[in-house]
Order: structure tokens, then C-alpha cells, then sequence
């Protein structure tokens, strides 16, 4: 039973070391990310590419992971061991079998899987970023900076103001606290209001090489493994 649900361990190794030629090859492909953060259409092209290769395997397990996660759901911690067993060696199977693909298809097709990786990470950014300007009409960059700015004037006015009545009114400490201490704190938050823009920030070429993918992109996705493959 162990070996059945296993898939065998012998079968197991010899995938892993296949696995880990192509990866090889794969990874022996140059890389340097772009300094404007802006993809490459043609790279893009390979990346989808890869998601398509990927995806024709996963949709061969589609039922079986659907029905690991149901049997899961139902079951909670109350598995049994024959159960796990089962349920452990279907997974060795399915993420070896993805895995397998996605570096024979990222060696084939001339793709280190860092860059892989950091497109995938774009292709996430660049979704929320479109989607919010859709919804908005603004990027998230631009909208958490100058929410920020805002607060960090509001704060400005609000602090001078509050600052000046506590010292007439005598209030301790209120003496010590000077108009500086705020306007620097209102920098503060400027500053830090700037720093998430840039965190959040997607080029624009980006978010409109995602429209003109959008149907594949949305097409290739894999429920429960995305963030994996």
C-alpha cells in the first residue's frame, strides 16, 4: 500500500533528477531584470508560453486535486493513515509532473526561472494596479501617495493648531514640543507615503501589455497552485 501510494520511490527519484537536469539547463539561461521594472513583450510571450505547457498538466490532475481538496474539507484531521498515504503520493505525483513541465518548457523555450518568477510577480502587481485604475480611474501608486500627502498636511494643520492652544493653555510638556518636532513628523509621513507608492508602483506599458493578455493570463491560471507554478 505504502509503495502504491508512494508512486513508488524509485519513480519518484528518477523524476527529481530530471527534474533537476532541466532546471539546469533552464537556469543556465541570463537574466538581469530590467531597471524600468517594464516587460519585455517577446519575453511575456515565453513566459505565457510556459503558463500554457504548464497548464495542460495541470488540467489532466484538475480532477484529482479538486477531489484531494474535497476529501480534506469534509474529512478535516480526521484522515486516516491509508487516506494520507493516498492523498500524499497523488501530490508527489501532481507537483512532479508540473514541475517536470515547467522546466522542460523554461529550458526549452530560454528562460531562467528568476526571470519567470519575477514576471509572475509583475503579472500579480500589474493586475491589481489595472484593476484599481478601471474601478477608480487612478494607480495605486498614485492614490496611496497622495492619500498620504494629504493626511501628512492635514496632520500639519492639525498639530500647529493643537500645539499652540496646549501652550496656552499651559498643558506640561506642550513647551517642549516646537513647531520642527511636527514638520518633521508631517516629512515623515510624507516620506513614508512615497515609499509605498514606489512599492506599489507598475509601469504603465505594463498594465496595458496585461490588457492585451488578459484573457489568456485569466485563461492559464491554476486554482490552489498559481503562487507555485
Amino acid at each position: 500500500k505504502i509503495t502504491e501510494a508512494t508512486g513508488g520511490l524509485g519513480t519518484l527519484a528518477a523524476k527529481a533528477e530530471e527534474i533537476e537536469r532541466w532546471e539546469q539547463q533552464a537556469n543556465a539561461h541570463p537574466y538581469t531584470a530590467p531597471a524600468d521594472g517594464v516587460i519585455p513583450e517577446d519575453r511575456f510571450v515565453k513566459f505565457l508560453d510556459t503558463r500554457k505547457r504548464v497548464y495542460s498538466v495541470y488540467e489532466r490532475y484538475e480532477a484529482d486535486i479538486r477531489g484531494l481538496q474535497k476529501k480534506a474539507e469534509t474529512a478535516g484531521d480526521k484522515l486516516s493513515p491509508s487516506d494520507l498515504l493516498t492523498a500524499g503520493g497523488k501530490l508527489a505525483e501532481v507537483f512532479g509532473a508540473i514541475r517536470l513541465e515547467q522546466m522542460k518548457a523554461l529550458a526549452e523555450l530560454g528562460m531562467s526561472e528568476s526571470e519567470y518568477r519575477d514576471i509572475q510577480v509583475a503579472v500579480y502587481k500589474t493586475a491589481v494596479a489595472a484593476d484599481a485604475e478601471k474601478q477608480s480611474g487612478r494607480m495605486p501608486a498614485e492614490a496611496v501617495s497622495e492619500s498620504m500627502a494629504e493626511a501628512a498636511k492635514g496632520l500639519d494643520e492639525a498639530a500647529r493648531a493643537g500645539l499652540e492652544a496646549a501652550q496656552k493653555e499651559g498643558v506640561p510638556g506642550a513647551q517642549s514640543v516646537s513647531p520642527e518636532d511636527v514638520a518633521k513628523l508631517q516629512q515623515e509621513m510624507t516620506r513614508l507615503g512615497e515609499e509605498a507608492g514606489q512599492a506599489l508602483a507598475v509601469p504603465k506599458a505594463n498594465v496595458e501589455l496585461f490588457r492585451k493578455y488578459e484573457a489568456d493570463i485569466k485563461k492559464y491560471a491554476m486554482p490552489g497552485l498559481t503562487a507555485l507554478f
